[in-house]
């Protein structure tokens, strides 16, 4: 009896035992964090110099580390610190699946926190008549800016009204992987919502809560107690992962040349709303990610009338088409939703489209809007196609690492031993000897090198050819907030080339190439780390930044300003906004006739 009690007391006791990391655990996680970046960080000297953010300068950070009353705090103060850079592809994430939902989402229309949809599956409009439009006041007594301006510390972007945009849609959306307390959100809230004849109405509002909450990260065990053996898998099956074999025609050399050299330049943040489908007011059904849209495959605004639909109308669709008519011009629209990796056939897809509106239209419109980005390379191959007589495209400047140098090294002997023809790992032995050039030297970053070229010579001089069929007419190109890393480069492209306006407002101002790292063995964190910095073919000069040839931070600004975000169009499902893009664009169209 006295050894079974023994026995219960040290089982009542483990859960204090395993509860929360020490301080020093606490703190090794962040000094490992903070190391990361100081040795990998591409965009540090930038940060410096443009923003006045210095991520080596670690001493007031690691004084919150040791004030964190919990993991869950220590979490907070390890996202804040690497949001504090104002990188739209760098974060912190915990390992936790929990989500909180309240079924309906806000966005930032107006500079003011505003419904744009509301799940009638979840809140039927006989008890929450508040509809798309409609303010959202406060959240329990707290006001909606207010919490987003808590909210938006946690993670960083380029632009600040990304930050903010993106941190009002998590008001009533929380994920514990970037909101460590959202697992401290109380059954239900009080929320005040301001209706648009102006009528305050106070509801109660249950969250919807899944997955499995995380409150403390777990000390290490000590060895040996309470340990038996090993049980093999638990109490469920992984995830069933479904990769799409986009490359199967390939040979295996192009294969490790499309997965390596052309690099992945955005950490998707796309993130389901948890439901299949959510009811809008018409009764049609949306599946949003994030804020509205990021990544959608038809555009955020509803189509003129007359509208005649050529692709998007399958869910494979890499792109989405058609025309329409305004003032007795045949208009072109393509929205390209993101720029992930394409297969010929896609490419092929793409240029089938551009050849009909050659022949077809007076004028195209290119929508990238909350484009996710993808490829760094994809867009050159679609620029190919929209900019004629050749381009000069966007390079790379790389934080020099002895991991990128031996990586470079071993894919081109891959290379050589698989048959690629030779270019290809002459191409990776002048990246290898170009970074340990700058690595050798000290240098904190290498010139710019030319990804997506396998002509190196007079780099960024000699320039990419075009199709013979690349579109000839006038077009103009939609860009936002979030328009992110690709999706910046792509209109900085054709920016730079001077090919065509480009109408909307500043993007994301992602500018570099992200890998996955891990923040912390004891914390079991997760980061994303910025190795470079895209380096565009001129410099420009804005308010607030020292003239540079970087998207980092200071985006691609628009031509003609045009901004989406206002009540009217949420109401008018952007008509105000498609009516004004349509006028540039016969604008434009009347003023390239002879």
């Amino acid at each position: 009896m006295q050894r079974f009690l023994k026995f219960a007391m040290v089982l009542g006791l483990a859960p204090g035992l395993f509860a929360a990391l020490t301080e020093e655990q606490r703190v090794q996680d962040f000094q490992t964090l903070a190391s990361i970046y100081a040795k990998s960080y591409g965009p540090a000297n930038w940060k410096i110099q443009s923003l006045g953010v210095n991520i080596f300068e670690i001493g007031p950070w690691l004084k919150k580390v040791r004030a964190a009353k919990s993991d869950l705090d220590y979490a907070v103060v390890a996202m804040q610190y690497v949001a504090s850079f104002q990188d739209g592809h760098d974060s912190v994430t915990v390992a936790s699946n929990f989500a909180a939902d309240l079924g309906f989402y806000v966005d930032l229309y107006d500079n003011k926190v505003v419904i744009d949809l509301v799940d009638r599956t979840a809140l039927p409009s006989r008890t929450y008549p508040f509809v798309a439009g409609d303010e959202l006041v406060s959240l329990d007594g707290k006001p909606a800016m207010e919490i987003a301006t808590e909210l938006a510390k946690l993670e960083g972007w380029g632009n600040p009204r990304s930050a903010l945009r993106w941190a009002i849609d998590k008001i009533t959306y929380r994920f514990q992987a970037n909101e460590p307390h959202a697992v401290e959100l109380p059954d239900e809230s009080t929320v005040v919502i301001r209706r648009q004849n102006g009528d305050l109405e106070t509801y109660q509002i249950a969250w919807r809560k899944s997955g499995f909450p995380i409150r403390s990260f777990g000390a290490a065990p000590t060895p040996g107690a309470l340990s038996t053996g090993l049980r093999l898998g638990g109490r469920r099956g992984g995830p069933v992962v479904d990769i799409e074999p986009t490359w199967d025609d390939l040979p295996d050399w192009k294969k490790l040349y499309y997965d390596s050299f052309y690099m992945g330049m955005s950490k998707t943040r796309l993130r389901d709303r948890g439901k299949a489908g959510i009811l809008n007011e018409d009764g049609t059904e949306t599946t949003p990610h994030a804020v509205i849209n990021f990544g959608g495959r038809a555009p955020i605004f509803a189509l003129p009338s007359g509208f005649v639909l050529r692709q998007g109308r399958l869910s494979s669709d890499p792109f989405y088409s058609g025309t329409y008519m305004s003032e007795g011009q045949r208009i072109g629209l393509i929205r390209i939703r993101n720029f992930a990796t394409l297969s010929t056939s896609q490419v092929n897809q793409f240029a089938t489209e551009i050849n009909y509106f050659n022949a077809n239209t007076d004028g195209l419109v290119i929508d990238v809007m909350s484009n996710p980005g993808g490829n760094v390379c994809t867009p050159n191959d679609l620029a190919k196609y929209l900019i004629p007589n050749g381009f000069n495209h966007i390079g790379l400047a790389f934080r020099p690492t002895l991991s990128l140098i031996a990586s470079y090294d071993s894919i081109a002997s891959q290379l050589d031993a698989l048959g690629a023809p030779s270019y290809y790992g002459a191409n990776y032995r002048f990246y290898r000897d170009v970074l340990f050039d700058a690595f050798h030297d000290g240098r904190g970053m290498t010139g710019a090198i030319p990804v997506c070229s396998q002509t190196l010579a007079n780099y960024p001089d000699f320039p990419v050819a075009s199709s013979p069929n690349a579109y000839q007419k006038p077009l103009i190109v939609l860009i936002d907030d979030f328009s992110t890393s690709a999706g910046d480069a792509f209109p900085a492209l054709l920016q730079d080339n001077k090919r065509g306006k480009l109408v909307g407002t500043r993007t994301a101002g992602a500018g570099g190439s992200v890998v996955d790292v891990s923040a912390g063995w004891w914390s079991e964190t997760t980061a994303t780390l910025t190795q470079s910095l895209m380096v565009r073919n001129q410099e420009y000069s804005y308010d607030h930044f020292p003239r540079s040839p970087f998207l980092e931070n200071v985006g691609v600004r628009p031509d003609i300003a045009l901004d989406y975000m206002t009540v009217a169009n949420v109401t008018q499902r952007g008509k105000p906004f498609v009516d004004a893009f349509t006028k540039i664009l016969v604008e434009e169209i009347q003023a390239a006739k002879p």
